[in-house]
């Protein structure tokens, strides 16, 4: 472990988040936690995970007709008191990582050329979930940096009772290093991203149709009664 380049990019994480950071949104009534990959455009603009059209998938799965915006948007106008549907007290959203690990999300940002030797490096930590570790010093270190801070808001929340679904590989992955524990939880395993319409296909749609039963019936059905 290389604890002088986890603490540099430690750093540097902790300077892009002060002013490119995506806050999870966490309810106190929360049932179902939904951990994302992390961050981009949409994301950044209305300030919560699962803005864009990942979000409005993940509406439609979980929700059929009864909103019409994608998941982030939302959970934040529920959070701000915009919005006031009992369903949405159930959702929690957190990002794996919170803040974009994509060059592009950056644009017309100082932030973008500061770190122009980092992005190569942030990609591929985004896109190489099949590895756990790394022999690249670097890429391990950024990767532990990620895997730790995850840890921390776990730990925040083992006391709650809830289910835990990692959506997609990255998710899934850095899941498995924060390596966090609890009682209280159930995870729900094999749900993809739900980018790209995945959530449609057949190859998870034995998975998908599991997730949206359970949060029928633990959540919809719960708030009927």
């Amino acid at each position: 472990m290389n604890d002088s380049l986890i603490n540099h990019y430690r750093s540097i994480f902790n300077e892009i988040a002060k002013s490119h950071l995506v806050p999870d949104i966490i309810p106190e009534k929360a049932t179902f936690l939904f951990i994302l990959e992390s961050p981009h455009t949409q994301e950044l603009k209305f300030g919560a995970p699962v803005s864009g059209a990942s979000g409005l998938s993940m509406t439609h799965h979980l929700f059929a007709d009864r909103f019409q915006l994608p998941l982030g948007q939302l959970a934040i106008a529920a959070k701000n008191n915009e919005l006031q549907d009992p369903l949405l007290a159930h959702v929690a959203l957190m990002n794996a990582c919170q803040v974009p690990l994509q060059k592009s999300a950056y644009a017309g940002s100082p932030i973008m050329d500061k770190y122009q030797k980092e992005w190569s490096l942030f990609e591929e930590i985004r896109v190489t979930n099949q590895k756990l570790s790394y022999s690249n010093e670097a890429l391990d270190s950024i990767q532990q940096v990620i895997a730790g801070s995850l840890h921390k808001k776990l730990q925040k929340l083992t006391d709650r009772a809830l289910y835990i679904i990692p959506c997609g590989k990255f998710a899934q992955k850095f899941s498995q290093l924060a390596s966090v524990a609890s009682p209280n939880w159930e995870w729900i395993d094999g749900i993809p991203h739900p980018s790209y319409h995945n959530w449609s296909k057949p190859s998870y749609r034995t998975a998908v149709d599991r997730l949206i039963a359970l949060f029928s019936s633990t959540v919809i059905q719960d708030s009927q009664r």
